[in-house]
């Protein structure tokens, strides 16, 4: 339990990081709003407070609930925009995922293209 209370914490770090940078560019970006400060916050609480969930459990109950995650229950009510600057975010703050938005949207989600290119158009991705 120790150990796995310790990964969380690591994860926590990284999201509070991931959060302050998805900030930054939605400011970058002229399109921030207050939601973005709230960005990936209940993950960042369910890594401090759910110590007995794993980073993983973690993980499956954010992008199930999250409305800037595809997999969203209920999908009809995604946030494009802040998805968008999610995929852009990722490549600066998780090594594992070096893609842009753009790149992003190409090869795993072309099938929202219509929902995603007027955004990144937009934002100049």
């Amino acid at each position: 339990m120790k150990n796995k209370y310790i990964n969380n914490l690591k994860h926590a770090i990284y999201t509070f990081k991931h959060i302050i940078c998805i900030n930054k560019l939605a400011i970058k970006y002229k399109v921030w709003k207050i939601k973005y400060l709230f960005h990936d916050a209940d993950k960042l609480f369910m890594y401090i407070f759910l110590f007995w969930k794993s980073v993983k459990d973690i993980h499956t109950i954010h992008r199930l609930n999250s409305n800037h995650h595809l997999e969203n229950i209920s999908s009809k009510n995604i946030d494009w925009e802040m998805a968008v600057l999610d995929w852009e975010c990722a490549r600066f703050t998780k090594p594992d995922k070096p893609l842009n938005a753009r790149e992003t949207l190409e090869k795993y989600y072309s099938e929202y293209k219509s929902n995603c290119l007027p955004i990144l158009e937009k934002l100049g991705l």
